[in-house]
């Protein structure tokens, strides 16, 4: 059974990730794990990008306001149903993109990680999260996905 992750935050680019994996990916043989990373509104308590994420002791818990966490509910309910047939898990953290979705996928033993590049500029550059995830998640297959 492959296990993909699909980072997504929502905008229209990012969705693109699902139909990939409708095209290209067997229900039958695929687990899917969609996150969404929520800036955490603290200040980092990593050292720098390379440390590994710490989990927010229970004391320090961050939590949206009622009507916020009920959107990202529903939103990755959503996203979830996108996909039916697969086995679709969906997830919601706190923190840094980049390496909350490293840390997320090194617990979870995914074999990939599946995302889209930024769409600012004409530069054909990776965003700041798809580089760091492409500099820093060697232990997995990541795929960046070009604007169509």
């Amino acid at each position: 059974m492959k296990k993909i992750l699909l980072p997504i935050d929502g905008s229209p680019r990012s969705l693109r990730t699902i139909q990939v994996v409708k095209q290209n990916y067997n229900p039958d043989e695929t687990e899917i794990a969609i996150l969404i990373v929520t800036p955490d509104p603290r200040p980092s308590k990593l050292a720098d990008e390379n440390d590994e994420v710490k989990p927010v002791g229970e004391e320090e818990e961050v939590t949206l306001d009622a009507q916020s966490a009920e959107e990202t509910r529903l939103l990755l309910e959503s996203f979830g149903k996108m996909l039916p047939g697969y086995r679709v898990e969906t997830a919601h953290r706190f923190g840094s993109p980049g390496p909350e979705i490293i840390q997320f996928a090194k617990d979870g033993n995914f074999d990939s990680i599946l995302m889209t590049r930024s769409s600012r500029g004409s530069t054909q550059k990776l965003g700041s999260v798809s580089a760091y995830i492409v500099r820093n998640a060697s232990f997995i297959t990541t795929t960046v996905l070009k604007e169509a």
